[in-house]
């Protein structure tokens, strides 16, 4: 499998450590090129000196991190490697449960809520190696695609400190792309991985519903939400997906297949809105490099799933979220929990039961669908904020119409760094069957490596 690693934001970028993927910063580990305090000293200092200009990290345990890494060092030298990714620095998600750290899920509302024990998810990646260094920043309640506050407070884009780095896995994205993290862990319930991942140059996966096990699914009954990888190159995304899901390597193998010809259809455009005609022209670039290779490439109608038929069931996903200081939830984060509560569930499921079957109608006769993750390139802070809760939610809702609809059917979505516009990153969608995963990390390796 391709192994190009995608470049550090510019402004960020130094020769040295942090140009290494994962996988080459964890094989030197193993190999005694370097320790895991070493690494962990390095990001540290990284993050000290780059977070105050984008607001990437949150609730860090840098002393945990260090005796962590430490005991790594101490078990390399006896011979004992936990995993694939033995001393090799991350950090996660704020809604994720870190042994003696907060988790405020990017809330006030939640800034009460401490943590004795790790959730299942950072469990795997500790067994895995992992060094955790803290957590990064998301939305509030993860809803809106881009980590913004009243307060002024944004996690911002390290391509351009004036442009958002997305959301709602806001974090994860901006300290990736700009060294502060080797690689991340993001969570997807509307594009929450793709859409930062894109904006950042990055590579990220939403994996099919069911493929990782995370205690957060336990408040979503329509299995929309799951875990994903954010990384720098396709090796390290595969390897941290095979963490994530479990699977033993089997992802990084099955990445390197030799892939059959294929049935790709090419959408452009939602129900609600154009595209950037200059990231059209990078998609109709990516399918036509497909279609080079041999795959056949076909332009397809664009699903007629609509915002306003999505919405309410989004409402009731956030609404099932347990709040206990409601009153300090932002104003439309507020709004659209009481909306979410006002539905009634069946009435949620018969509009997520028709949204999935358009979406599924979609891939009909095809292997892959191939769509631009986001229409536009990286809105400026502060582009969407209006005091109307409704018209803020759809403005910023722009970023997901590409997205959302695989959290809806369940299948995998990945996104492929492809080309940029105006100096700003832009990403590609591939889309493929659930079960599929292996076959578009696969596929995205022609995009990749044509691409580098």
């Amino acid at each position: 499998m391709d192994n190009h690693v995608m470049p550090l934001a510019s402004e960020f970028r130094e020769s040295g450590i942090s140009e290494l993927s994962a996988v080459e910063q964890a094989r030197r580990i193993r190999d005694g090129e370097i320790t895991s305090l070493e690494l962990v000293e390095y990001y540290l200092a990284r993050i000290e000196r780059h977070d105050g200009r984008l607001n990437a990290m949150i609730h860090m345990q840098a002393d945990a991190a260090r005796k962590d890494a430490e005991k790594a060092d101490r078990e390399r030298k006896k011979g004992k490697l936990r995993g694939v990714f033995h001393g090799v620095p991350t950090a996660v998600k704020d809604h994720h449960m870190v042994r003696f750290s907060k988790t405020t899920l990017g809330s006030k509302s939640f800034e009460w809520l401490w943590s004795p024990v790790d959730d299942i998810m950072v469990k795997s990646l500790r067994e895995a190696g992992f060094i955790i260094l803290g957590k990064t920043t998301m939305s509030e309640l993860g809803l809106m695609p881009m980590a913004e506050s009243l307060d002024g407070s944004a996690t911002r884009n390290p391509w351009d400190t004036e442009r958002t780095s997305g959301g709602s896995s806001a974090g994860a994205g901006a300290a990736v792309a700009a060294g502060l993290l080797p690689i991340a862990p993001g969570s997807d319930g509307a594009g929450s991985v793709r859409i930062p991942a894109s904006l950042n140059g990055l590579f990220g996966l939403k994996p099919t519903r069911g493929l990782v096990k995370d205690a957060a699914q336990g408040v979503d009954p329509f299995g929309m939400t799951t875990v994903g990888p954010i990384a720098r190159s396709l090796q390290d995304l595969a390897q941290l997906l095979d963490v994530l899901a479990g699977s033993d390597g089997a992802y990084s193998r099955r990445a390197r297949m030799e892939i059959p010809k294929l049935r790709i259809g090419m959408i452009l455009e939602t129900p609600s809105s154009e595209a950037d005609p200059r990231v059209v022209a990078l998609v109709r670039k990516a399918a036509a490099e497909l279609e080079e290779a041999g795959h056949h490439v076909e332009i397809r109608p664009t699903p007629q799933a609509t915002l306003e038929e999505f919405t309410p069931v989004y409402q009731k996903l956030v609404s099932r979220i347990p709040l206990a200081r409601a009153a300090k939830l932002e104003p439309t984060v507020k709004w659209f929990v009481e909306s979410g509560r006002k539905i009634k569930m069946n009435e949620a499921f018969r509009r997520f039961r028709g949204l999935e079957a358009v979406g599924r109608s979609a891939m009909l006769g095809l292997d892959v669908v191939i769509t631009p993750t986001i229409g536009v390139i990286a809105p400026k802070v502060g582009e969407y904020t209006n005091s109307n809760p409704k018209t803020h939610f759809e403005g910023a809702a722009t970023l997901g119409l590409f997205t959302a609809i695989a959290n809806v059917t369940g299948q995998p979505g990945l996104t492929v760094p492809y080309g940029s516009v105006d100096g700003l990153p832009v990403g590609v969608q591939l889309l493929a069957r659930p079960g599929d995963d292996a076959l578009l990390l696969a596929l995205a390796a022609t995009l990749s490596a044509s691409n580098s």
